[in-house]
């Protein structure tokens, strides 16, 4: 794992769309909710097929400075391997494709590899015991999180396994680059929801979708 509180890794195939536009929009976050906390948290990305060395797409670099207010600067496009699937303590993909080919890498990143709208899903099923926290710490925060969604994902998949996919925005126009960005922007909103609340205290909590429900241990 890497030396720094918590790592998150975001993984798409050229890594010039949807995983840099995934990280600047839960870079951005972080720091808006977490403020100096934030730096507790780092972001990276990769490619399973990376276009190395490629600057971020021209219309997705746009369209996240419509959100962010910046446009990502110095990034560059880098292929996804082991060791960096290794430092990871989350690593959050935009298809099940993805997911296998970081499994595919290091069988034991299974429990920590989902596709963001996976794991925003999850987040909202976890119960919890009140809003946020000001002073929350995200790193525990994430490690909460990691350490009871495996749990969940059965309980919490949708009918369409497709569902869990964000689809890919190459040569698409910018009115598809736009709509990701909120797709994605929604879901890091989901997941630094249940990053930022505490936990209900308990030795077990119920958890139920439908008419599944399973235990969940205390964080």
């Amino acid at each position: 794992m890497s030396a720094a509180a918590f790592t998150v890794l975001v993984v798409c195939t050229a890594n010039v769309h949807r995983s840099p536009m995934a990280a600047a929009l839960l870079r951005h976050r972080l720091d808006e909710r977490f403020g100096a906390r934030a730096a507790r948290v780092r972001v990276v990305s990769a490619g399973t097929r990376a276009l190395t060395g490629h600057g971020v797409d021209p219309t997705t670099a746009r369209v996240l400075a419509e959100v962010t207010g910046t446009a990502p600067a110095g990034t560059t496009a880098r292929q996804l391997d082991e060791h960096l699937v290794h430092e990871a303590d989350a690593v959050l993909v935009m298809t099940r494709e993805h997911r296998a080919a970081v499994v595919d890498l290091l069988p034991a990143a299974q429990r920590r590899t989902f596709t963001l709208p996976e794991l925003a899903r999850i987040a909202a099923a976890l119960p919890r015991c009140g809003p946020g926290r000001a002073d929350a710490d995200p790193a525990a925060g994430w490690r909460a999180l990691l350490a009871a969604a495996p749990a969940l994902r059965g309980p919490t998949a949708p009918a369409d396994p497709g569902a869990d996919d964000v689809a890919d925005v190459h040569l698409r126009p910018e009115a598809e680059h736009r709509s990701t960005a909120q797709r994605l922007a929604a879901a890091v909103e989901d997941v630094l929801d249940a990053v930022a609340a505490p936990p209900r205290a308990a030795a077990q909590r119920s958890v139920s979708s439908g008419s599944a429900s399973v235990a969940v241990s205390g964080w």
